[in-house]
């Protein structure tokens, strides 16, 4: 029951990782600036759940993976654990030592001996056709039996915190991935058209809210009711361009000393 609940925590440890892997094609980090906060944000968050979801599942593993138990193991484990029994629940569960504990505190598990030392030693001093020798090896095997499956289930409740911790900083890694790497609308960034070729174009009513046109050539370009709320127009040319309220940018362009217009701007006409 203990093996078959740890497979079913790598199944859905597994699920979420693939969610996660997937879920980053859906999201706009794609889009996300270089070296902007948010995109080593958003790396941060997918890789703190990654590594949470593998640290969750390797603990699985570890649960799954079968121990060998040894009568000198048992002996081991009796005579670090604490002879005391006046201890709290809460620091038992604490304990390292269960299958010591499992046995000094189920006594009648020994088959009427004082500890596994006394049976390992009997045992040792036992002759081959010894009467009663069979019984001693069963009681052996049943004590191991019975250290296996205490020790399984004592891993599998410390177990069971792990998968929580994991699942919690995985949490967070996911709930960080998807905020970076989902900015707002409004956070997200205006494309650049710096220095872009727009002569003649036709934008009427276009949104070119917080667009970057530093050094753009908008000659000839129409802009009719088009948003330029916030758009960035250092060193934008303009030259008969219709400005986004109807007025000429050359309206009140005077000429310079070659006969060409000069100052010709749609700023203060950038809005309808």
């Amino acid at each position: 029951m203990v093996r078959t609940a740890a497979k079913w925590f790598v199944a859905g440890l597994g699920a979420i990782g693939v969610v996660l892997v997937a879920g980053s094609q859906l999201s706009s980090v794609g889009s996300l600036p270089p070296n902007s906060i948010r995109l080593y944000l958003a790396i941060t968050g997918v890789l703190v759940g990654l590594l949470a979801i593998l640290w969750a599942m390797w603990k699985v593993v570890d649960v799954l993976a079968p121990r060998r138990w040894t009568f000198e193991d048992l002996i081991e484990e009796w005579e670090a654990t604490p002879q005391s029994q006046n201890r709290t629940k809460k620091s038992k569960s604490r304990s390292p030592y269960s299958v010591g504990r499992f046995l000094r505190e189920s006594t009648l598990s020994l088959g009427g001996f004082a500890s596994p030392v006394e049976i390992k030693r009997i045992y040792d001093e036992s002759e081959p056709d010894r009467d009663g020798l069979d019984d001693l090896v069963a009681l052996m095997d049943d004590l191991l039996d019975k250290a296996a499956t205490v020790d399984l289930d004592h891993r599998f409740h410390i177990l069971r915190r792990h998968i929580a911790g994991g699942m919690l900083v995985g949490a967070a890694g996911i709930i960080l991935f998807a905020w970076a790497a989902n900015p707002a609308k409004a956070e997200q960034p205006a494309p650049s058209l710096r220095n872009a070729n727009l002569r003649g174009a036709d934008l009427r009513g276009v949104s070119l809210r917080n667009v970057d046109l530093t050094g753009a050539d908008l000659t000839n370009a129409t802009l009719r009711g088009a948003d330029l709320r916030g758009a960035v127009t250092d060193k934008t040319i303009w030259s008969h361009t219709i400005c986004p309220d109807g007025t000429d940018s050359d309206a009140r362009a005077r000429p310079d000393s070659s006969g060409r217009p000069a100052g010709a701007t749609c700023i203060g006409h950038l809005t309808r």
